[in-house]
């Protein structure tokens, strides 16, 4: 769950293509947060889901093309924006799910020190790594 002072983390998702001679560039809104608090370890199907959210049949034409067409990402919002090159329109999703993981065990983490150390956990401070490690092993057992 993504913490209260954080803005939502969202990409737009876009698939430039021609068709029919026409440029067609459907897009829909991508939730990062939701993605990673699903689990998921698979990124979801672009040109479907960029298809389904513009109304594009699933058995159509329009959906091959854009099923051969760049995938390209825009406008990023959040932390999400740290994760992406404008350069070439890409987004590191991976680096992304990483970070944002990091930050809720953080936030749980400190939760932790308050209740049951009555002090402040400080980033980078010998007890958060501390923490973090005791929260990693429980994690893995």
């Amino acid at each position: 769950m993504p913490s209260e002072n954080t803005l939502k983390n969202t990409i737009i998702v876009k698939i430039p293509f021609h068709f029919k001679g026409e440029l067609q560039e459907p897009s829909t809104l991508f939730d990062l947060d939701d993605w990673v608090m699903r689990h998921e370890n698979e990124l979801p199907d672009f040109p479907v889901a960029v298809a389904k959210a513009n109304n594009i049949s699933s058995y159509s034409y329009e959906l091959e093309v854009m099923e051969m067409s760049e995938v390209l990402f825009e406008q990023p919002t959040g932390i999400a924006a740290d994760f992406y090159s404008e350069e070439d329109s890409s987004f590191d999703f991976e680096g992304f799910k990483q970070h944002w993981l990091a930050e809720q065990s953080f936030d749980t983490l400190k939760q932790i020190a308050k209740q049951y150390l009555g002090e402040d956990l400080q980033k980078n401070s010998p007890m958060h790594q501390a923490l973090t490690a005791a929260y990693i092993a429980g994690k893995q057992s």
